[in-house]
């Protein structure tokens, strides 16, 4: 009883090249899934097929289970804000985290959670920075001037807003550059 390659490919619609071609990558794909489940070579794909395997050969071997991920450190660096005003002086800030809520205002600091930034564009007060966890958040307080995101605009009722991944921020004229500091 012989194997009829061509009459068992017509089955499957396949002729010609593409039955030879087609059994081809069936049997390699076949190899393949035999050799990483562990069983070697053609005793593997018979074995795989339902013939059994002889006496000896070994079956797949157990995998060990994986040990959890680690814990990733939390980030304890904290936050820089650098920028130029109009005039042509130079502004930068530091925000270390050590307070929940930093208040953005164009008018003198009177607080230690107050930064000001010097620009009749800039309200008084015009943001809120929120630091939590390592990230940090941003949230207009409604001024004319404005405050922006990467070129896009913040309003009151948008919340606070993650600025984390942020590169700029703007509050009115004033653009100010974030980085970790």
């Amino acid at each position: 009883m012989g194997l009829d390659v061509a009459a068992l490919m017509g089955l499957f619609g396949l002729t010609g090249a593409f039955a030879v071609v087609g059994a081809v990558l069936a049997a390699w794909m076949a190899w393949r899934i035999v050799e990483k489940a562990g069983l070697p070579g053609w005793t593997g794909l018979g074995a795989a097929l339902g013939y059994g395997a002889p006496s000896g050969v070994p079956g797949p071997s157990p995998t060990p289970a994986l040990a959890p991920p680690p814990k990733a450190l939390a980030d304890r660096r904290g936050w820089r804000l650098t920028g130029s005003l109009p005039g042509g002086r130079g502004v930068a800030f530091a925000i270390d985290g050590s307070a929940a809520a930093v208040v953005l205002t164009g008018a003198p600091a009177a607080r230690p959670s107050e930064l000001s930034v010097p620009d009749p564009s800039v309200g008084q007060p015009h943001a809120r920075l929120l630091t939590a966890a390592g990230r940090l958040g941003l949230e207009d307080l409604g001024t004319p001037g404005g405050t922006f995101i990467d070129g896009a605009r913040l309003l009151p009722e948008h919340g606070p807003r993650d600025i984390s991944a942020a590169r700029t921020i703007r509050l009115g004229s004033v653009e100010l550059a974030l980085s970790r500091a």
